[in-house]
């Protein structure tokens, strides 16, 4: 009996102590990932939303965007934005963290952020959903929240 609890004492000690590194391993990972997304998507927010660049973000887009979106009304949603909120004048930055998932028996990585923007226009917030595939990471959803825009969305359908 005494080797029983012996040898399920040094078992849990070893659990303990691989769940403890993995746990580092994890968190000292997950802050590389939020670092390389943030500055992903700084980066790709600035570049897009500056003059309203379609082909910026068509350029950056994951398979699943470019699967789901049209490529024509993408175009034409960012003349609408281009029109309604004239160009970029101040980015705030973003909020927002990467995420590891382990889904199907793979690893899944991907960040979401709210950037706060002003343009010569009116004030938006840009969600951005970003998903790492291999090294790169892709904008899987790039949402414009902005009651100007939306104030010139509806005017066009009047």
């Amino acid at each position: 009996m005494r080797k029983f609890f012996f040898g399920f004492g040094v078992l849990m000690a070893a659990l303990m102590v691989g769940g403890a590194v993995g746990l580092f391993a994890l968190s000292r990972d997950g802050a590389a990932l939020d670092a390389q997304s943030h500055a992903y998507v700084d980066d790709a927010v600035v570049k897009i939303s500056r003059h309203w660049d379609a082909a910026a973000l068509w350029q950056r887009a994951s398979a699943r965007f470019r699967k789901t979106t049209k490529e024509d009304d993408l175009y034409a949603f960012f003349e609408a934005a281009d029109d309604a909120l004239g160009p970029l004048t101040v980015y705030r930055g973003a909020r927002g963290e990467a995420t590891i998932s382990f889904l199907d028996g793979g690893t899944h990585v991907s960040a979401r952020y709210i950037a706060q923007v002003s343009f010569a226009k009116g004030d938006a917030e840009i969600q951005v959903v970003a998903v790492k595939t291999g090294d790169a990471w892709r904008i899987k959803g790039f949402h414009i929240n902005s009651s100007a825009l939306m104030k010139h969305m509806v005017g066009l359908k009047s």
